[in-house]
């Protein structure tokens, strides 16, 4: 968001929107209760009305989504079309993981984790939640060590390992894999106008393959394939956020 909010010289607002539950309330307890647990399509309806109740029904609005968020960003546009107050007019698709998740190289890995195992991986960042905050900084510390991630998505990635944010990645993450099944070529059509995608090289989310068939589906679709080996996740490396961040911005601003 810095990086973002400095390229574009500050001359849009840029606010960014968490997943429902994938961080706590301060006064929210730790533990299990009757806290709600977010699916997709919950995470779908949480961006609709945070744009309904928080942006300005005049404002020109571009939506960037990451991965499951390009998913979101279609679902937003079609929520949105029938409703004339909100003017979308720019749509950034980055890295979209809009088709085929469950089939795709790291969706055939993750299943049986996603189907059969979550409980264990809800138990065990609960068992390290229970940790020191030191020696949790110290564990992502060592764990990160030489890989070039910056301080801050270390402090974030000691922040997740809480067993309710878990639950609700985990669950979000199972829902994905059994919804997101092919494009949704009929929106993507009626607003290619506004939107740009842009896939890795090496994604084992959306390959290359996935861009290739959509281009020959879709007439016209702008889509630009990454040339800088910028990793899916590129938020956990400095260079791939900020090269990023000037690519973005000046889309935005052509």
């Amino acid at each position: 968001m810095q990086a973002l909010y400095k390229d574009v010289k500050q001359t849009h607002a840029v606010w960014a929107v968490s997943h429902a539950g994938h961080c706590l309330p301060q006064s929210q307890s730790p533990w299990y209760g009757n806290q709600h647990i977010y699916n997709l399509e919950d995470q779908v309806q949480h961006k609709i009305a945070f744009i309904l109740d928080y942006v300005p029904k005049d404002a020109n609005i571009t939506l960037i989504g990451h991965s499951i968020g390009c998913y979101i960003i279609l679902k937003v546009l079609e929520a949105f079309e029938a409703n004339g107050e909100m003017n979308i007019v720019r749509n950034f698709l980055l890295f979209p993981t809009i088709e085929r998740m469950r089939t795709s190289p790291n969706g055939h890995r993750l299943w049986p984790i996603l189907c059969y195992f979550r409980w264990l991986v809800v138990l065990l960042a609960a068992l390290v939640h229970c940790l020191p905050s030191n020696v949790k900084t110290t564990m992502a510390d060592w764990y990160f060590r030489g890989k070039g991630v910056p301080d801050y998505s270390i402090s974030a990635s000691v922040e997740l390992v809480h067993p309710k944010i878990v639950q609700n990645v985990l669950w979000m993450a199972y829902h994905e894999l059994q919804q997101v099944l092919s494009p949704d070529i009929n929106v993507i059509t009626r607003h290619k106008e506004t939107i740009v995608f842009y896939y890795g090289a090496s994604d084992g989310w959306c390959p290359k393959s996935y861009r290739t068939e959509l281009l020959a589906e879709v007439d016209g679709l702008r889509s630009y394939l990454c040339e800088d080996e910028y990793l899916h996740a590129f938020v956990l490396k400095s260079h791939n956020v900020e090269g990023l961040s000037m690519k973005i911005s000046t889309w935005i601003c052509s």
